[in-house]
């Protein structure tokens, strides 16, 4: 059975592309019978006829609003602050538009400083009109979804299990807080305590059903769909534990309560609930609905450059066979995100002799890379097998480049935070691969743990697609980095 956020998400869109056609049928009104633009006026044109052009720009208006985060879940913040996002995107859209139309009465504006060409009464009327149509059709009609829901939710329908990790003090306050607001949708099931020994006894009226190790099978048994954490502890790196229980848990929603906000602070991303003293952890440092896109990004991107690809890709493995004796692909086993193993497959560029000495790191000028090998690497072209990590889960296009565990060993030691790099999912491309250059020292090695490290801190879709432009650039003018 679906659930009420489901159901609210699923409401919003059709409230949004209700909102986008009768701000259509509205605009249509405006533009051709109400007389507000006496040159366009046509008591014969029926909106039925434009029924198409309507359901297209709905379409592309509710995709915008996606990339906006309009669909993301809001009842963890305050509904202004949805009409501030959707105000926002709507201006943006309205000039969008408004660029769009005007651009080809713009070549004849710049040279001659005919502001009226652009400018003109329909376009402005036709346009404001719409835009205030959609802000106040979509805004009225996502408002009445959102207090239906909230109705139900402080009826006690539709409320999520929520399990509770630390019997104590701050745990019954979270407890409180949960019966007070029954709009969050959040309903205690039980405490989890690091304790095992209190199995079984109860606190704040719950029963405490296991401690932190036991949380996948707790989960899985009370169905929770929410974690709070409250439990005191002085160090980061304890709630990180905390967290790698529920590694296998991606679809969790983790929250914090406010004493634990400096302990990690710079650390994990975190965002204020409206209305109460939790803290909801983005575990990912991106908020569901952004990892969501980065993800469905992965999927089509990679399809879309291997296939692509594939005669270019053929082509390569011909050349490799007819230069070098041995497998056109090279395997490997390297570590991912949270200490996950998995192999990456790359077009061969090296002799298969070339780590008979034990594995080393790869310089600008190697002698073991073959003749067709500088080539591909010059290119790019021997990372694109990865494509298949990328769109299988194992990578994303944008990350810490995977590492092998006998250089982590070597590593995680004489770098500084460079075990922080695992938080991340690995990537094809990243920061430190577009603004640096060659391994050749411990001290490069730094330098791109700390840009991988400032990417995590300031992840967002903005970033990824810089990145990747960046990448594009760098394989057109050959400027590669490892």
């Amino acid at each position: 059975m679906m659930s009420l956020r489901a159901l609210e998400r699923a409401a919003l869109v059709a409230a949004d592309f209700l909102g986008g056609m009768l701000a259509f049928v509205g605009i249509f009104w405006v533009r051709y019978q109400s007389g507000w633009i006496p040159q366009s006026v046509d008591p014969n044109l029926s909106v039925v006829h434009f029924v198409t052009p309507g359901v297209l720009l709905s379409g592309a208006l509710m995709v915008w609003f996606l990339l906006n985060g309009l669909y993301r879940d809001w009842f963890l913040e305050s509904r202004s602050s949805q009409m501030g996002v959707l105000l926002r995107a709507v201006v943006l859209a309205g000039l969008a538009l408004f660029v769009l139309l005007a651009g080809a009465d713009a070549v004849a504006w710049g040279p001659q400083g005919r502001w009226d060409l652009v400018f003109t009464r329909s376009r402005v009327v036709t346009i404001g009109a719409y835009s205030a149509l959609i802000l106040f059709g979509c805004g009225g009609l996502r408002l009445l979804v959102q207090s239906i829901d909230r109705s139900l939710l402080r009826s006690g329908r539709g409320l999520e299990p929520t399990l509770l990790l630390g019997a104590n003090s701050q745990g019954e306050h979270a407890v409180k807080i949960l019966e007070q607001r029954k709009v969050l949708g959040l309903r205690p099931v039980g405490f989890v305590d690091p304790d095992g020994n209190r199995t079984g006894r109860e606190h704040a009226g719950l029963k405490i059903l296991g401690k932190y190790s036991d949380l996948p099978r707790i989960i899985d048994a009370t169905l929770a769909r929410h974690v709070i954490i409250c439990h005191s502890t002085t160090s980061h790196n304890e709630i990180l534990r905390i967290l790698s229980h529920l590694e296998e848990k991606p679809n969790l929603t983790v929250y914090l309560i406010p004493d634990l906000f400096d302990v990690v602070s710079g650390h994990l991303r975190t965002g204020v609930v409206h209305g109460t003293d939790f803290h909801v952890l983005y575990q990912h440092h991106l908020p569901a609905w952004q990892a969501g896109l980065k993800r469905a990004m992965d999927i089509s991107f990679s399809m879309l450059i291997l296939l692509a690809a594939l005669p270019a890709l053929l082509l390569a493995m011909l050349a490799i066979k007819l230069d070098s004796p041995g497998p056109i692909f090279y395997s490997q086993e390297r570590i991912g995100q949270y200490g996950r193993r998995f192999k990456v497959f790359k077009l061969r560029s090296m002799r298969t002799d070339a780590e008979m000495a034990g594995p080393q790191w790869a310089g600008k000028k190697d002698n073991r890379i073959t003749r067709v090998g500088k080539i591909l690497r010059k290119s790019r072209l021997d990372e694109v097998p990865q494509l298949w990590c990328v769109f299988n889960g194992d990578m994303a296009l944008v990350g810490p480049r995977p590492e092998r565990e006998f250089f982590i060993d070597q590593l995680r030691d004489q770098v500084p935070l460079y075990m922080r790099r695992l938080k991340m999912k690995p990537g094809l491309t990243g920061w430190a691969q577009v603004t640096l250059g060659y391994d050749n020292s411990i001290e490069d090695v730094k330098k791109k743990v700390m840009a991988d490290l400032w990417y995590f801190e300031n992840m967002s879709l903005g970033l990824d697609i810089q990145i990747l432009v960046r990448t594009i650039w760098v394989v057109l003018t050959g400027k590669g980095a490892n």
